[in-house]
């Protein structure tokens, strides 16, 4: 593109003093070698300079003083040569400021660096929005000439190199920085700058925003998430790799030293009143404090079995606990700890070898527990429920029912109680085939071998009876069959004669 169409095309310029302050910027090759011819005449100026210098010591008697050899014209071709594209103070891949020249259709015309003109194609701006002539933009060099000499710059990818050095300070300082976010999953929030993603984990979030969902429910922990978009977290980078594409911030972390302060303040033993917060499948949490929650264990409610904890708590009840542990930056509660342990009155109530009654409350792969007053759980091993091998402890016994069982074990230190059914298995085996022999249809009474023998042989005989007399009824006049003849043929004969009877007086 020419001078005049570049002034056609509206083609922006910038002042030069040597060419005038309206001509149009050259393409980089004549950039190139009007910077070399300017560095040639300074050096050119310098070594002038160096020969009308007085030397440090005089040259010997009858002998010329030694001058520098002198390139003439090819020095400046030289230097083009030697230097290339260094000569301009910036490189293909790097981000330099860019000045805006004008913001025309689909590019944003940018001096850069003061010595080249350049554009921004319309797929690597950010934003156009507020752009005006003479703001300064960061843009990252893609290439430092195109077909008609211009410097083509990414917006786009000089900020993910701008968010990454921002990020990669973040995370050596431990400033606290803003993020906002765009998107949610499952497992936390989605920020999304220049294209690259930073995740803040459900797990790194503060009380406040960290989402209490019944039974985990994955479906509805993501609705509440979803709440979160658009908003602006002030949040601490903890892990940031540039080479794997991974950022994760965290926003608990940010207050992480003044609430390090607060929690070093409680002591084990400490009785403490909060609020819940909470209540899932393995516990309570409960606010002791505007910064900090504390977690109640299921195991730590109540010394008897706790299987449904919504039935006994409701959100923004009043509780009292004790600390019973401060171990990095967590504080573990326990409700029964204020209340008498019902084991230390065991160890004087049972004592091993007693033979008690109670009631299966919960079956499990490794056996089943057993109530055996309201205060004292046992528990039967699934090899103390029979002498033979079983792979279910329902085979053995059901929920709901009661037991005779021998105490085989008390561990009052760690509030066991075993119990075991051998004594007793055979009898409630016993009583479980009976009542399934109850059950079953009335089965009528099989005849006897020797009285079938004797039934079939009596009716065969009656029937050889009944033949006889009507082999004696033939015809008069008729041989008289041998005594060995078989009494097949006789029936033959017999019907043979009837049937001929029977004709003839059909005739008559």
């Amino acid at each position: 593109m020419t001078a005049d169409e570049k002034k056609e095309e509206g083609v922006p310029t910038i002042e030069n003093n040597n060419v005038g302050p309206t001509t149009p910027m050259s393409t980089s090759v004549g950039l190139h070698r009007r910077v070399a011819a300017e560095n040639a005449e300074k050096a050119e100026e310098e070594e002038n300079i160096e020969e009308n210098k007085p030397h440090l010591t005089s040259p010997s008697k009858g002998e010329e003083p030694v001058k520098a050899p002198h390139t003439g014209p090819d020095t400046m071709e030289s230097l083009i040569e030697e230097m290339g594209d260094r000569l301009l103070p910036f490189a293909e891949g790097e981000m330099v400021e860019a000045k805006v020249l004008a913001v025309a259709g689909n590019r944003i015309w940018v001096d850069v660096a003061g010595q080249s003109l350049g554009f921004i194609p319309e797929k690597e701006i950010t934003s156009k929005t507020g752009l005006k002539l003479g703001d300064v933009v960061f843009a990252t060099v893609i290439s430092m000439e195109d077909e008609e000499g211009n410097v083509v710059l990414s917006m786009k990818r000089a900020d993910r190199e701008k968010y990454w050095l921002e990020m990669e300070n973040a995370f050596k300082s431990g400033d606290a920085i803003s993020v906002k976010i765009s998107d949610a999953n499952k497992g936390g929030l989605i920020s999304d700058v220049g294209g690259i993603l930073g995740f803040l984990p459900v797990s790194q979030l503060a009380p406040a925003h960290y989402p209490r969902v019944t039974g985990g429910d994955k479906d509805e922990i993501l609705n509440r998430l979803r709440q979160y978009i658009g908003e602006e977290f002030n949040v601490k980078v903890i892990t940031c790799e540039k080479e794997t594409n991974k950022i994760i911030f965290s926003e608990k972390a940010v207050k992480a030293a003044e609430v390090k302060q607060k929690i070093d303040k409680f002591k084990v033993g400490d009785t403490v009143k909060g609020k819940i917060t909470g209540i899932v499948d393995f516990g309570l949490f409960v606010s002791i404090d505007p910064e900090i929650e504390a977690l109640v264990h299921i195991s730590e409610i109540s010394w008897t079995r706790v299987s449904d904890l919504h039935r006994l708590f409701k959100v923004g009840d009043e509780i009292e606990t004790m600390v019973i542990s401060v171990d990095d930056g967590r504080v573990s509660l326990s409700a029964k700890r204020l209340l008498p342990d019902p084991w230390v009155k065991a160890a004087s109530k049972y004592k091993v070898g007693d033979k008690v009654s109670g009631e299966v409350t919960k079956i499990t792969p490794f056996g089943a527990f057993v109530s055996l007053d309201p205060e004292i759980d046992g528990l039967v091993h699934i090899s103390e429920l029979s002498r033979e091998r079983i792979v279910d402890p329902g085979q053995i016994v059901d929920l709901g029912k009661s037991y005779e069982f021998k105490i085989i074990s008390i561990e009052i230190e760690n509030h066991r109680l075993g119990l075991s059914m051998k004594v007793e298995q055979d009898k409630v085996k016993s009583e479980k085939l009976k009542v399934k022999s109850e059950t079953k249809k009335p089965e009528v009474p099989e005849t006897p071998k020797e009285e079938k023998i004797k039934v079939t042989a009596e009716k065969i005989e009656e029937k050889a009876e009944k033949v006889a007399p009507t082999t004696e009824d033939t015809s008069v006049g008729a041989p008289t069959e041998s005594v060995g003849e078989k009494p097949k043929r006789v029936r033959k004969t017999v019907k043979k004669e009837k049937t001929k009877t029977v004709d003839e007086v059909m005739a008559e």
